[in-house]
């Protein structure tokens, strides 16, 4: 529901705030008060292209704000959080347009920058608009659908549920089919790729980390003479063999015993002595363990050449497969799956392919369920559509839904035929009217004027009010040609949908204005030698001379234009 207008700088309004309420709101005026630029700026607001010509003259920038209420269980809040708009706690939507003379438009919803097209599909849950504007979804015919699914009721909602799940589910498994079905020529190619990797890296028998290892191992024999000419002179230095020359290990012996004479006089170096003999010690171990290595190098120059080969055979696949043995063996582990997958692909085609072919047969079966409820829906439709239109002085008017389908191999069945499906059935509905004797029912769109338009959606809106989610209708130019009787009856039509919807209503009629639930007056005024709108919420006397003024009285307001505003405005 629209709470709260502000309009600033648009058009002829200098600047005005509406305040709107549940039921029927009017805006009446004499004709070029600026009415219509008040469904102006809410077509703004609902997604509408920003123009100069908007900007009111002298101003730089034309602004508009609107403050709507969205009900707990509204569609829209699944959408609005898809966009990352938060609702405050009082469930209120704030939605703010900018019209800049530098061609920069800006549009905020609770404070977030949205695009037109993001603030359309928002616009398009809050209000409808009816009357020659852009913001009507009557002659949207890819709505229509939506109307009659509504009036179908809660049978017609379930299988509409069942139909869009079984699509969900035929569309996953087409996507899981065509993944796996790739032609048998390249199918067969990556099969056999995958096997003649497997088989070369299998052939040389890979152990884990077995690169490393051999580096090294290489790197010992290569050095082997070197290494133990080192050990060599190593030992000799600890142990002292050659050339009589005594080692550290004798030398450590010697300074001992120059200590021990020291301590028969002096003990204070006693520590001394046993770090000399933990020296000794480490010196024999340090020296055994360089003779077992030394004696234990082998110069095999055949285990030499083996590893070498070895080690040319895994470059060879890391040239390949990956940098290193692990790398290779991950990759033979990847291509081993994919050899499993592509050996069992035609097993899961083959399941898949059944269960596709289910899955259609289900989609069809319960899409000609959807269709069957839809039919009889719209023959009630029509008849009652009829009916309403002849309260609306439209009786020759002949209102009907059309059902089209269009047929497709790869479609689902039903009855003899393979039709195209869509998330909601195979059906493509579109409503028709003739409004004049002898014309066939075309496209409202290519038929239809804007009071027609209006009476049209008037007639659906009555008889949809309870279940249509758009909270706020607005209708304009709904009263253009009809009077008297007629125009009383859509008065009371717009009344009564103004008990479970918001109504805003443009109107010239006295027998609609006088039903309103709230009334505000558009009117011109020249400032300055400069035009601008005014808009006044009327009450009590005020607006009786505005229903006075609509009956026809002269400008003074006689007594029996002001007696007949007051009765009208009694009984409505």
């Amino acid at each position: 529901m629209l709470l709260e207008l502000y309009i600033k700088d648009y058009a002829l309004v200098e600047e005005a705030m509406l305040e709107f309420g549940p039921g029927l709101n009017v805006l009446t005026g004499e004709t070029g008060a600026g009415k219509s630029i008040i469904i102006g700026a809410v077509t703004l607001l609902l997604g509408g292209r920003g123009a100069l010509d908007q900007i009111r003259t002298g101003c730089e920038e034309a602004t508009v704000h609107g403050v709507f209420t969205v009900p707990e269980d509204a569609s829209l809040r699944t959408g609005l959080a898809n966009c990352g708009i938060e609702l405050g706690e009082d469930n209120t939507l704030i939605i703010s347009c900018l019209v800049s003379r530098s061609g920069r438009s800006q549009r905020r919803v609770n404070g977030r920058p949205v695009t037109q097209g993001m603030l359309a599909e928002i616009g398009e849950y809050l209000v409808d608009i009816h009357g020659q504007h852009e913001h009507q979804t009557l002659l949207k015919p890819q709505r229509h659908i939506d109307y009659l699914d509504y009036f179908a009721g809660e049978e017609g909602a379930l299988l509409k549920e069942q139909v869009n799940a079984y699509y969900r589910r035929l569309s996953e498994l087409e996507e899981n089919f065509k993944k796996l079905r790739l032609s048998e020529r390249e199918r067969a190619r990556k099969l056999d790729l995958f096997e003649f990797q497997a088989q070369e890296i299998d052939a040389v028998r890979l152990l884990p980390g077995e690169d490393l290892s051999l580096a090294h191992e290489h790197d010992v024999l290569a050095s082997a003479g070197e290494l133990y000419e080192r050990c060599s002179v190593a030992y000799s230095l600890i142990h002292g063999e050659d050339h009589g020359i005594p080692g550290a290990i004798d030398r450590l012996a010697s300074a001992l015993e120059e200590l021990e004479h020291v301590l028969r006089i002096d003990d204070t170096p006693g520590g001394a002595k046993e770090l000399l003999q933990t020296a000794q010690a480490a010196c024999e171990e340090a020296s055994r363990e360089i003779r077992v290595y030394r004696d234990g190098i082998d110069q095999d120059p055949g285990r030499l050449a083996e590893i070498e080969a070895r080690l040319s055979a895994i470059q060879r696949l890391k040239r390949k497969y990956g940098d290193t043995v692990d790398e290779i063996l991950d990759y033979r582990q990847a291509i081993g799956e994919e050899i499993t997958k592509l050996e069992s692909s035609e097993r899961e085609i083959s399941a898949i392919s059944a269960e596709i072919a289910k899955t259609r047969v289900d989609l069809g079966r319960v899409s000609e369920k959807l269709r069957d409820v839809r039919m009889q829906a719209a023959e009630i439709l029509r008849e009652r559509v009829c009916s309403e239109l002849e309260e609306l002085a439209m009786g020759s008017s002949v209102f009907e839904v059309d059902f089209s389908e269009r047929e497709d191999p790869e479609g689902v069945p039903v009855g003899e035929k393979m039709l195209a499906v869509k998330a909601g059935g195979v059906d493509t509905v579109e409503f028709l009217l003739s409004a004049n004797p002898g014309e066939p029912p075309k496209p409202l769109a290519k038929i239809a004027s804007g009071g027609e338009i209006s009476r049209v959606m008037l007639a659906l809106k009555s008889i949809l009010a309870q279940v249509d989610e758009v909270g706020t209708l607005i209708f304009d130019e709904i009263d253009a040609g009809i009077g008297g009787r007629t125009a009383l009856v859509i008065g009371e039509k717009l009344a009564a949908i103004g008990n479970v919807r918001q109504v805003i209503c443009v109107t010239h009629l006295p027998q609609i204005a006088c039903m309103a639930d709230i009334h505000y007056s558009i009117g011109k005024e020249v400032k300055d030698g400069r035009a601008r709108t005014i808009v006044t919420k009327l009450q009590d006397l005020d607006r009786v001379k505005e229903i006075a003024r609509m009956l026809g009285g002269d400008p003074e307001l006689n007594a029996t234009s002001m007696k007949h505003a007051r009765e009208m405005l009694r009984i409505g």
